[in-house]
C-alpha cells in the first residue's frame, strides 16, 4: 500500500494506458479520471471482483479497483470507499 505521498495525482495518471484510452469509452469509472487519488492498494479489494490486485482510494469517497480477470479481460469496477 502506498501512502498519497506516493500516489498518482489523479485517477487517470494511475490506471494503464490503455484504461483510459477509447476502448473502455462510456464506461461508469471513466466518470472519476479526474479525481485525485488518496491511496493506492496493492491487496484487500473491499468489492466482490476477485481478481483486483490494485486499487485506487479517490478524493470523492470512491475507489475503482482494477480487474484483471482472465476469461473476460479487464474492468474497473467502481465502488464506494467502506468506511
Amino acid at each position: 500500500m502506498h501512502e498519497a505521498d506516493d500516489a498518482p495525482g489523479t485517477l487517470a495518471d494511475a490506471l494503464p494506458y490503455e484504461a483510459v484510452g477509447g476502448e473502455y469509452e462510456g464506461l461508469p469509472f471513466r466518470r472519476h479520471l479526474g479525481v485525485g487519488v488518496v491511496k493506492e492498494h496493492r491487496d484487500g479489494w473491499p468489492g466482490r471482483h476477485r481478481n483486483v490486485y490494485v486499487w485506487w482510494e479517490l478524493a470523492n469517497g470512491r475507489a475503482v479497483g482494477w480487474n484483471e480477470n482472465k476469461s473476460v479481460g479487464w474492468s474497473f469496477p467502481v465502488i464506494r470507499v467502506p468506511r
